[in-house]
């Protein structure tokens, strides 16, 4: 327990956090049991994050210098910058005893605070529109230009609320599962012009299902998968859809009883995410042949990341803290770092 505690401080002080945010869907929220619904009555979550991307990858919202009158140096996927961003999710929400198919009902409204300060080509979503570099040049594509770039913006403000009214979850004896839909609503202040949104400006489908398998009887040693489907509208004031993600998170851990009477449980263990974009990025209109390579480059390229790292729970007579680290790798088309996450849950009963 001991060196666990010390290497998750190690990487806590010493690690340089970095990463951008890849969809709605704010990955890591979940942490070890990311497939336990909350227990019955009424419960309130605050989760903290802080994003760094320093030199990361960021999609281009332009087209590869193959398009034909595009004075472009870039590949189109390789421009760089750098994000920060902290944000504040604050979760709210009501399991019922009510059964459905043995199920408990729930539903819960998550309501998140953002400061986001990008720099380069930083974005916290990828922008697949294609201007042209002069009016003759122009490739069939209904295009706008961006009137901001993201060098030295600054923003903060409530971003996309997420209401889940749909949560049914099942609680067996080696074996938890839960089934979930929900949609993010476009709240955040949305520019069209603008390169740095703290809204993303679509509303959003969610479909969710997973579960957490217990090895042993006294269920001390779990496994938890938990995957979402997103489905994107189209994007207020531009000319594209964004492909559908999947996001998939998961958590392996070990409880161990502490006997006190201030701090219950202590579980150690490994976490992660993947998400994988499973459709084409949708841009109205029709390419002229001048024009093909770039349409193509845009609309076909499909991002994913994976991530891995450590995390604890302590459940406590207070409430459940929670910390989590996550690293980045094999990113495409998005870009790759470093996460750190803190959460509070309380349960009033």
């Amino acid at each position: 327990m001991l060196v666990s505690l010390g290497c998750l401080a190690f990487l806590i002080l010493f690690a340089e956090p970095a990463r951008a945010q890849h969809s709605d869907w704010l990955l890591g929220t979940d942490g070890l049991l990311s497939a336990q619904q909350a227990p019955e009555g009424i419960f309130y979550s605050n989760v903290w994050s802080y994003y760094r991307a320093s030199g990361s990858t960021f999609v281009s919202p332009f087209p590869p210098p193959s398009a034909k009158g595009v004075g472009s140096s870039t590949t189109g996927l390789d421009l760089k910058g750098s994000l920060d961003e902290f944000v504040d999710q604050n979760i709210i929400g009501w399991t019922s005893p009510y059964k459905v198919l043995g199920a408990n009902y729930g539903f819960f409204v998550d309501v998140p605070f953002a400061i986001a300060d990008a720099n380069g080509a930083a974005s916290l979503q990828p922008i697949p529109s294609l201007p042209a570099s002069r009016p003759s040049d122009a490739i069939g594509v209904t295009t706008q230009q961006t009137s901001q770039t993201s060098r030295g913006v600054t923003k903060g403000s409530i971003g996309d609320i997420y209401v889940e009214p749909v949560d049914f979850g099942w609680h067996l004896r080696q074996l938890d599962a839960i089934v979930s839909s929900g949609f993010f609503a476009p709240s955040g202040p949305y520019n069209s012009k603008a390169i740095v949104n703290i809204g993303y400006g679509h509303w959003t489908g969610v479909f969710g299902l997973g579960g957490i398998a217990y090895a042993d009887a006294a269920r001390t040693w779990s496994l938890s998968i938990y995957a979402h489907y997103l489905l994107y509208a189209s994007q207020i004031g531009r000319n594209y859809t964004l492909g559908d993600v999947v996001p998939f998170e998961w958590g392996a851990g070990k409880t161990l009883n502490l006997n006190n009477g201030i701090f219950q449980q202590l579980t150690l263990g490994a976490v992660g995410y993947a998400q994988w974009q499973v459709t084409n990025n949708q841009i109205s209109g029709t390419p002229q042949s001048s024009g093909t390579a770039a349409y193509t480059t845009v609309t076909d390229t499909h991002s994913h990341v994976y991530s891995a790292g450590p995390a604890i729970n302590l459940p406590t007579k207070y409430g459940l803290f929670s910390v989590s680290y996550y690293e980045e790798f094999d990113a495409k088309a998005t870009p790759s770092g470093r996460q750190l996450m803190f959460s509070l849950a309380l349960a009033f009963g």
